[in-house]
């Protein structure tokens, strides 16, 4: 974790001792390889053959040839050569290889290490450039994700209508364009939708005006307690830096026995358990969760009951399971096409069966009464 764009990070190696070799940082914005936009720098040391232990600080504001600093055994090492990126963009995720090559050249050992950036200041500048967009792929060209979002809708209007009551108050915070005014269903009760882009919130109360619209983080909500008998969060929660706290300033607006209804990626999908580690579905997750995570331990301290799941698609067919190259999803890859979307469509119902391990989350739970645990203290 960075905290304004600084962090540190504990190193160990052990190198024979028959020459120096070359250890290099490498950062380039998450899930990308494209140089020199996505390419923030890379940083080269050489490391005398021995057993120590070292430490990485990063200064990344500004981006320059300090950077990125190594000790070893509490002594610095000036780096052999550098390059950077001045104008990088930055995005919440970033992903930091540190690469060790013998002297001929040849990759002795590469590790990862997803670096997160929760500055609200980096948060706003990469939402500013995403709502220029409109976050799904062509459903000719790569039609997984529209046929995913379209799934999830009916099964979100159905939980709509089966919890929230007729002429109660609904909450979408987080909205974007707000899946209520998507499902274009007359509902019974009334929807107060928000988010933190003012312009794009300002663009969708004119299209849609049967609900009520404002500019509000979803993370700290200008309303008195108990005013909802509802809130829905559609892919937010990951987004949030302190995912604890913002439970529980959902549950103070929630009327007692109000519903949450909550979506996110899973954590630990099938993809990301096959690669023994971390692997945000976007570069703007700063926090996933999984499924025993959000169910039995976060929403419990933040005062909710469990009520049901209904958890979308696994991940079945895996490419590189065997082969020592990062394990991908074959239909969310090359074979995301349209000849394929009677097989994505038999599998989006399978979550459901296997939570645990499904790529989608979709929660309903309810507000126990009583103080939550942001009061007891």
């Amino acid at each position: 974790m960075l905290d304004h764009r600084r962090g540190v990070i504990d190193i160990r190696y052990t190198v024979t001792p028959q020459a120096r070799y070359i250890f290099t940082i490498d950062v380039y914005g998450y899930g990308s390889r494209e140089h020199p936009s996505r390419h923030l720098g890379w940083w080269r040391f050489a490391l005398d053959p021995a057993h120590a232990d070292g430490r990485l600080s990063l200064t990344l504001d500004p981006i320059d040839a300090n950077s990125v600093a190594l000790t070893i055994n509490e002594a610095p090492v000036p780096p052999l050569e550098c390059w950077y990126n001045s104008d990088f963009a930055f995005d919440p995720l970033l992903d930091l290889q540190l690469v060790t090559r013998d002297p001929s050249g040849d990759i002795l050992r590469l590790e990862s290490v997803l670096l997160k950036c929760p500055d609200r200041d980096i948060l706003r500048a990469f939402y500013e450039r995403q709502y220029a967009t409109d976050g799904y792929s062509s459903a000719e060209d790569a039609p997984f994700l529209e046929e995913l979002h379209q799934y999830k809708l009916t099964h979100l209007k159905e939980l709509f209508l089966r919890y929230i009551p007729p002429a109660g108050r609904a909450l979408d915070v987080g909205c974007g364009r707000s899946l209520f005014a998507d499902l274009q269903t007359p509902f019974p009760f009334s929807i107060h939708a928000g988010d933190l882009n003012y312009d794009s919130v300002h663009t969708r109360a004119s299209e849609v005006p049967t609900q009520t619209w404002s500019t509000f983080d979803a993370s700290a909500l200008p309303f008195r307690d108990a005013q909802f008998d509802a809130l829905f969060a559609g892919e937010v929660i990951e987004h949030v830096p302190d995912v604890e706290a913002t439970l529980q300033e959902w549950w103070r607006i929630l009327k007692v026995d109000g519903i949450a209804i909550i979506t996110t990626p899973n954590r630990e999908r099938l993809v990301a358990v096959a690669n023994r580690r971390e692997c945000p579905y976007s570069v703007d997750h700063l926090n996933e969760l999984s499924y025993r995570q959000l169910t039995q331990h976060l929403l419990p301290r933040a005062g909710f009951a469990f009520v049901e799941q209904s958890c979308l698609y696994l991940e079945l067919w895996l490419r590189h399971l065997f082969t020592g190259q990062t394990v991908e999803d074959f239909l969310q890859r090359e074979g995301n096409q349209r000849r394929y979307v009677w097989l994505m469509r038999r599998l989006f119902p399978l979550g459901r069966y296997l939570p645990r391990w499904s790529l989608g989350l979709v929660i309903v739970a309810r507000k126990r009464p009583g103080r939550n645990a942001s009061r007891l203290g």
